[in-house]
């Protein structure tokens, strides 16, 4: 701070003291102002004081919050990530465990008490792994998914585990524009429910179908095309723009109404030749599509071409959507009558009859099954053409089969169908009909059959690959009397004899093939109208390490060696598959030590240009605070010497 000119000789005495007040006040306040900047650190307090310093420190500031909350996103994840591998490393435990129990228990080398505290055993250790799925952190349960404030995981009254969460990944940003998954749902890290049953069911191009949805989801994003129709006489072209059309009902709309002044008009229907296309019909002539330039929408739509009297378009191939009507499905074939027909469901030992007669679309269907109570998980599958049913029941045989009708089947749905292959049957152990001897030539693979005349059929089924291989066999035997077709009811083969004379027994004889088949027995009514109703032979079972610790638990009680050798290589792969979700999720792990890592860089780089912003260079303050001071003396002096002066001073 600076003086200025104080001349006692030549300026009046009011003037003088004006001008000492005023560098005194300049002084004070400058003082001050470093005094509070030693104090807080803070190089200003007012944004109008440094703007440009001020705007900077605000951009770095929230630079330096996001990074702050970033850096607790990774922590939280971590703990989340962390208590989750710890916890399947006792599932893992629990399975090798297990695996060790299983082989002792094999054979005659175990006795019966010996087997049942072994069964006694996997009952703790099931309720071990369940203890470890319920897992919560910091209120949360990390393996539930988005249903995170419920235990995931719950015994029901006969033994089996239900798994109530869902499939979600929770995400939070562990950095800018990166989202990192801070949990493993129930389905990726136990395998807690059945593979999903499901087929392609071919959804018809319908008015309603939405332009989104065509091409399996990938659809078409609308725009102008050209429509040209000529019946030899009259040219009428016509730019139409379909911006905005959102179903097919609205391309129809715009493209007939683009031409409905005529002469010549233009029809726009789905093609009933294939019920997956567009068609175009002119009122007369030739009717031609064009995209504009730089377009493509036409091509996409399939209408691209002519002049032609009609125009076919091409599969537009819409994926199957909760919206979609079962009419549609099957190429617009539909899923047959369902009134007096629908699913029937078993979970364990409970079986429903699902009435779907009020459903038209594919989320009404959805409702009548969420409503029966079986703990199933319904969707559409992951390629957009099929449904999507999982039982989230372990321990427990799930399947689906007809009620009379063939809704299951169309559906896509039905456990066991024709297309069934053989090695799939009995849980994977499947069917012997390509037992080979010592010299890799096939074994015999006969079933026997005693008709209800006595007579004895065999039938050989040596190659059989499929369930349709096994029925048409049986069905070439006396083609039209002795008749093999699925279960009407339920799922399973059935048998029927009706020469239209004999009404005696229909008999299987046991052996290894139709035991496999689940066709052995008799029917004894004397009505050769009734069938031999075969066995369901291909349920589906969860084979994560819920299910295959109860089903062990079950065969160490029962003795039974047949079903402990086929759990044998299910322990195995679900080692390898639960050792593999820990790797993922280390993997998760380190990439969250290099994030923070990299956070924690970063935050000292913005906050060391924050502090050459914002913060307050003490060495430069105080040697201000020392020269103020000075100046302030001086001041003083001169305000005391002025105190001195007398009117003689200024004549």
């Amino acid at each position: 701070m600076s003086l200025g000119p104080i001349l006692p000789g030549r300026l009046p005495a009011p003037l003088i003291a004006r001008r000492l007040s005023g560098n005194l006040q300049a002084g004070n306040s400058l003082l001050q102002r470093l005094q509070d900047q030693l104090a807080t650190g803070q190089r200003f307090f007012l944004p109008s004081e440094e703007p440009g310093a001020a705007v900077r420190t605000v951009v770095l500031q929230r630079s330096i919050e996001r990074k702050t909350q970033f850096q607790t996103n990774v922590t939280a994840d971590r703990s989340f990530l962390a208590a989750s591998e710890s916890a399947l490393g006792s599932v893992s435990e629990a399975l090798n465990r297990a695996k060790s129990l299983l082989i002792a228990g094999v054979g005659q080398t175990a006795t019966n008490a010996e087997r049942q505290a072994m069964a006694n055993e996997i009952a703790s250790l099931l309720q071990s792994v369940v203890n470890a799925g319920n897992l919560n952190v910091g209120g949360r349960y990390a393996f539930a998914g988005s249903q995170s404030n419920s235990a995931p995981f719950e015994f029901s009254a006969n033994g089996t585990v239900v798994y109530r969460g869902d499939a979600a990944s929770i995400q939070s940003f562990a950095d800018a524009d990166l989202l990192v998954a801070n949990n493993a749902d129930g389905r990726t890290a136990f395998a807690a429910v059945t593979e999903p049953i499901s087929r392609d069911v071919n959804p018809a191009l319908t008015l309603d179908t939405r332009l989104a949805d065509v091409h399996r989801g990938l659809g078409v994003q609308p725009a102008a095309i050209r429509v040209t129709l000529d019946d030899g006489v009259t040219t009428q072209s016509q730019s139409v723009d379909l911006t905005g059309a959102e179903t097919v009902r609205d391309l129809k709309t715009r493209i007939e109404a683009a031409f409905a002044a005529g002469p010549l008009t233009v029809t726009v229907d789905i093609d009933p030749s294939t019920n997956h296309g567009l068609r175009l019909t002119p009122s007369a002539g030739t009717v031609a599509v064009t995209d504009l330039a730089g377009q493509t929408v036409a091509a996409e739509l399939g209408i691209a071409g002519g002049p032609a009297a009609v125009i076919n378009g091409g599969n537009l191939d819409p994926r199957l959507t909760e919206l979609t009507a079962l009419a549609a499905l099957n190429g617009g074939a539909g899923i047959g009558a369902t009134a007096g027909t629908g699913l029937v469901v078993t979970v364990g030992s409970v079986t429903k009859t699902i009435d779907i007669s009020a459903a038209q679309t594919v989320e009404d269907l959805f409702n009548l099954l969420r409503a029966a109570n079986l703990s199933l998980d319904v969707g559409i599958n992951d390629s957009g053409d099929g449904l999507a049913i999982s039982s989230r029941v372990n321990g427990a045989a799930f399947s689906i089969g007809e009620n009379g009708g063939q809704n299951a089947t169309r559906l896509g749905i039905r456990t066991l169908d024709i297309d069934t292959r053989l090695e799939d049957l009995n849980l994977g152990r499947g069917v012997p009909v390509n037992a080979v001897d010592a010299a890799g030539a096939l074994l015999p693979a006969e079933i026997e059959i005693t008709r209800r005349n006595g007579a004895t059929t065999a039938i050989d089924l040596a190659g059989a690959v499929t369930v349709q291989d096994v029925l048409d066999r049986i069905n070439a035997a006396d083609p039209g009397v002795l008749v093999a077709s699925l279960n009407a009811t339920g799922n399973g083969i059935s048998l029927t004899d009706n020469d239209g004379v004999s009404t005696g027994t229909l008999a299987v004889a046991d052996g290894p093939v139709a035991q496999a088949l689940g066709i052995a027995g008799e029917e004894t009514s004397g009505n050769p109208a009734t069938p031999l109703v075969g066995k369901d032979v291909h349920p589906q079972r969860t084979t994560g390490v819920f299910g295959i610790l109860a089903d062990l638990e079950a065969a160490l009680r029962a003795g039974d060696d047949l079903e402990l050798a086929r759990l044998d290589p299910l322990f195995d792969r679900e080692i390898e598959r639960v050792n593999g979700v820990r790797g993922e999720i280390g993997g998760r792990l380190a990439l969250l030590d290099r994030i923070e890592s990299r956070i924690l860089d970063e935050k000292i780089a913005l906050e060391e240009s924050l502090s050459l912003e914002f913060d307050t260079d003490i060495s430069s303050v105080v040697t201000q605070m020392a020269q103020v001071q000075t100046t302030l003396q001086a001041v003083l002096a001169i305000a005391a010497r002025t105190q001195e002066l007398s009117l003689t001073s200024f004549l």
